[in-house]
């Protein structure tokens, strides 16, 4: 009897150990801005607690083509753009090059100075959202609306943005790593000001969004609509993996970059940080 016993554990631990620990998520995603400028990408990624790669499968960003790749270690605190194709890396600093650009801003105050006001954020909606890929969701709706004022040579330019923005999350993955492409938080502006206010009046939205879908529109004087643009991110395909600890990994041999500001011009109206944003070779990892 006690053999028997033995036996029965020793078979159940063995097929314990046949069932593969999903400790990852595989996931898929897709991005289309529609507007005055339209792009779109698509990536796939790999995500285990705050480990995090982004795979740009389709991209027509001149910084993050096909097969460059996300990689962090750390929820996001840490990223860097690999390139596998000229085999290097750089450190990827999205705060870092939003403020580059507010500094630029800042620094043409001579020639041009810039204001916001009337800053106004509301929650207006939150309720239950449907499945999206099979796990339950729940929907929020925010609008964010503000007023800048532009002067050029003493010339003064008004206008309002108006932002709506719907997020459908869920609750079923809690990886920090997520966050590293898919975030609930409205798009950062590069002012450090605007963005300060509208962060600290926007309640954060809990969970993992798996479709998120930004209206912008802007009306200058008179009442006169100048832009709209809308931005939508929707998870195609989510599944729960086992995730070699190898794919977070920087492939030796590989030459480090870094990131340095260059002089704005004409030829990346697409992209304002490809302007003025440009690797250079530093030398071996």
């Amino acid at each position: 009897m006690i053999r028997r016993s033995f036996v029965s554990v020793l078979t159940l631990l063995a097929v314990l150990a046949a069932v593969p620990a999903w400790a990852g998520v595989h996931y898929k995603a897709e991005t289309v801005v529609s507007g005055p400028h339209t792009s779109g990408t698509t990536v796939e990624a790999w995500v285990e607690g705050e480990k995090t790669k982004v795979v740009f499968v389709e991209s027509d960003q001149p910084m993050m083509g096909a097969n460059t790749y996300l990689l962090t270690t750390d929820g996001g605190k840490t990223l860097y753009l690999v390139n596998p194709e000229e085999k290097t890396y750089m450190e990827w600093d999205l705060q870092g090059m939003l403020a580059a650009f507010g500094n630029v801003m800042e620094s043409m105050q001579g020639l041009m100075s810039m204001e916001f006001s009337d800053v106004d954020v509301k929650k207006l909606s939150e309720e239950p959202g449907g499945e999206v890929l099979g796990y339950p969701t729940t929907h929020s709706r925010y609008r964010t609306a503000y007023t800048t004022t532009i002067k050029v040579m003493g010339i003064k330019r008004q206008s309002t943005t108006e932002t709506i923005q719907d997020v459908w999350s869920t609750d079923a993955f809690g990886d920090p790593g997520f966050g590293v492409w898919l975030r609930s938080e409205p798009p950062a502006t590069g002012i450090e000001g605007l963005d300060k206010m509208i962060a600290s009046e926007m309640e954060r939205v809990e969970g993992l969004p798996l479709k998120t879908v930004v209206a912008s529109t802007t009306v200058g004087q008179k009442g006169k609509r100048e832009s709209t643009t809308t931005t939508k991110t929707e998870v195609t395909m989510i599944e729960k993996t086992s995730v070699s600890g190898s794919l977070f990994e920087i492939p030796e041999g590989y030459t480090k970059q870094e990131l340095q500001m260059e002089g704005t011009g004409e030829e990346e109206d697409a992209n304002p940080f490809g302007r003025f944003l440009k690797g250079k070779g530093r030398g071996g990892r």
